[in-house]
């Protein structure tokens, strides 16, 4: 047990990233380190490579769940000092929802708080952990994307995860370990067979090989099929997908039902999940897919989604013939009932954004006008405007129509009224009576919605 057994470790890099280019990309590589068998293993071989040594860091998350919690904090922390890395520690406050999810996102939630986007955070994931996982995914009842596995390579906000030992059975560690005459911490909780992991681990799986003895490597068969399957899959869906592009988050709704529902539900996983970056399963992508196939008033379908990177709220919903998805505040309506006054010309906040004026010559509201009454309103329908240099009057409607106005925004623009009559919409159009002459000093209105704001 050397260095070769050492770069053994990286036997398990993707071939586009060697182990030279794994040290040149990142500035820093954590390991994740609870001080159990595993990461105990990767981050002693790690410190062993002399061109690493000064980028190792080892990160703990003290959980304060077990009463040795701070016991192990500290074995993790004297034993980063001897191996001559860097050593972080988060303590978590006392959880009220103690479940293995919940840890899990809050353990990431901390990986990223110490990463930055040239960072590179290692698990200790190793092919036993593969093992149980599919099994566990399986008896979840997953779709052909959980059954791929754990991934080798992942990103989560803008940091960069790998787990470098799924190749390496857990035997194999505990190989390295003796050889080295490491310690490490036990859990006690690993044998709590109330816990799901740990029942398909310490019950499930040795009764399963006493029976059929190469289960593991037919459950890595399967991951692999299932990896091979799911490409194709998403290459036929980015074929789909192009058919269907209108424009940015927006897509044909005609050309959609055009397709199979078989390449339906494909597409819109790989369109909702990769593409854009949200979260559905499969069950909720059949139930998407059903009503927009069947529904009979298409306007009042919303199936909220979840951002993947920043849990922001979107909903997927149809606008005249367009499957769309918009941040969650594209659907909070400036009401039909608000009014506030305004001079024209302090800065106005309203509920959807707000509103400032500059003076400037021969265009927006005439200045004599800054004397009256006026208010702003929220849109109820039926308003009319004859902007200024058209010859007609018409209805907003027609007005947002043939200007483009996307239909959630319509509802959120201000319109300005000059005591009962419409005079501007927004920073879209001032209606003619209102205009200033061309020779007179004129009130710009700026609109900025608070959605445009980052």
């Amino acid at each position: 047990m050397n260095a070769l057994w050492v770069m053994a470790l990286y036997k398990m890099t993707l071939n586009e990233l060697s182990f030279k280019a794994l040290i040149e990309r990142f500035d820093r590589i954590g390991v994740a380190y609870s001080g159990g068998l595993d990461s105990t293993v990767l981050l002693h071989a790690l410190s062993q490579e002399t061109a690493l040594k000064n980028k190792i860091n080892a990160i703990h998350i003290n959980h304060s769940i077990s009463p040795d919690s701070d016991k192990w904090e500290e074995f993790c922390r004297k034993n980063a000092d001897e191996l001559g890395v860097q050593f972080f520690s988060y303590k978590l406050e006392e959880q009220k929802n103690i479940s293995e999810d919940n840890l899990r996102k809050i353990r990431y939630e901390k990986f990223n708080q110490w990463a930055s986007s040239k960072d590179l955070i290692l698990t200790a994931h190793h092919k036993d952990d593969q093992v149980e996982t599919i099994l566990f995914r399986f008896m979840r009842g997953t779709g052909l994307n959980g059954l791929k596995g754990i991934p080798s390579w992942r990103k989560d906000g803008n940091t960069q995860f790998h787990r470098p030992l799924l190749d390496v059975p857990k035997s194999e560690l505990y190989e390295y370990a003796q050889n080295k005459k490491l310690k490490w911490v036990e859990d006690e909780s690993n044998k709590d067979i109330n816990i799901s992991r740990n029942f398909i681990r310490n019950k499930l799986l040795p009764t399963i090989k006493d029976k059929w003895p190469s289960v593991e490597k037919s459950i890595l068969h399967l991951s692999s099929e299932a990896i091979r399957s799911n490409t194709i899959l998403k290459s036929v869906a980015k074929e789909d997908l192009e058919r269907l592009v209108i424009k940015e988050n927006s897509y044909n709704l005609k050309k959609y039902l055009s397709l199979p529902e078989e390449r339906t539900e494909n597409l819109l996983y790989f369109l909702i999940n990769y593409e854009i970056g949200l979260e559905a399963n499969s069950n909720y992508l059949k139930e998407i897919d059903r009503s927009l196939r069947n529904s009979n008033n298409l306007d009042n379908i919303e199936f909220p989604l979840t951002s993947k990177d920043n849990n922001k709220m979107f909903k997927l919903k149809v606008l005249e013939g367009e499957i769309s998805f918009l941040s969650e505040g594209e659907f909070h309506k400036l009401d039909s009932s608000y009014v506030s006054n305004w001079d024209l010309s302090s800065k106005l906040e309203i509920p959807s954004g707000f509103l400032n004026v500059e003076k400037i010559k021969g265009e927006g509201i005439d200045d004599l006008y800054r004397q009256k009454q006026i208010y702003v309103k929220g849109r109820s329908g039926g308003e009319r405007c004859k902007p200024f240099g058209r010859n007609k009057s018409q209805k907003l409607k027609k007005l947002f129509q043939e200007y483009d106005i996307p239909l959630w925004q319509r509802d959120r623009l201000p319109l300005i009224y000059i005591e009962d009559k419409l005079a501007a919409v927004g920073d879209l159009w001032v209606c003619e009576e209102f205009h200033t002459k061309p020779n007179k000093q004129g009130i710009s209105i700026n609109w900025t919605d608070n959605l445009t704001i980052q």
